[in-house]
């Protein structure tokens, strides 16, 4: 599997040294460690829904880490409760975490690349990954913002000073029929 992992960031790592990219690719090969990643909210595959997203919004994540003997089993995002709960008119105070979470996430390590870490985030529509330590015990969640921020702060004056829009230039929102 390290094998697998590495080769992928290799691949990823060349492509990212072509020619046009605004960005020194050299800030990809960044650990993800240096986003500060927040230290994760955990649960385990018992606890209820309702458990879950109090412990959630008490942090201000967007995720639970689900974890059995120390080791991670699952994630629990925002989008699990709404979709396998709230939509489907389930009780959250007794659906059990383990009954709508998702099984074996793709996980990162300590030593994995930022450029790695949001090429994954990409290709699986994830917006949390659970980092694990090298024994895979859960550390803290890498988040697709944090990355944002991390390229953004690169380009602060760009980012700045963009030209401010009209608003006629702006695209319809979208309108809520009700």
């Amino acid at each position: 599997m390290d094998i697998e992992r590495k080769e992928e960031e290799r691949r990823y790592a060349e492509a990212a040294t072509d020619e046009g990219r605004g960005l020194d690719s050299r800030v990809l090969h960044d650990p993800v460690r240096v986003l500060k990643p927040r230290p994760a909210v955990t649960v385990a595959p018992g606890d209820s829904v309702a458990d879950a997203v109090g412990r959630m919004a008490g942090k201000r994540q967007g995720c639970a880490i689900v974890v059995e003997g120390g080791k991670v089993t699952g994630i629990f995002t925002e989008r699990d409760a709404f979709i396998r709960v709230l939509a489907e008119g389930r009780d959250a105070k007794k659906t059990k975490v383990a009954d709508v979470m998702t099984p074996k996430p793709e996980v990162l390590r300590l030593d994995d690349t930022i450029g790695f870490a949001l090429h994954k985030m990409a290709v699986g529509q994830y917006r949390n990954l659970p980092l694990v330590d090298a024994s895979g015990k859960p550390v803290g969640v890498v988040t697709q913002a944090e990355g944002v921020r991390y390229l953004a702060g690169f380009f602060p004056e760009e980012l700045i000073n963009q030209p401010p829009r009209s608003f006629e230039e702006r695209p319809p929102r979208h309108q809520h029929g009700g």
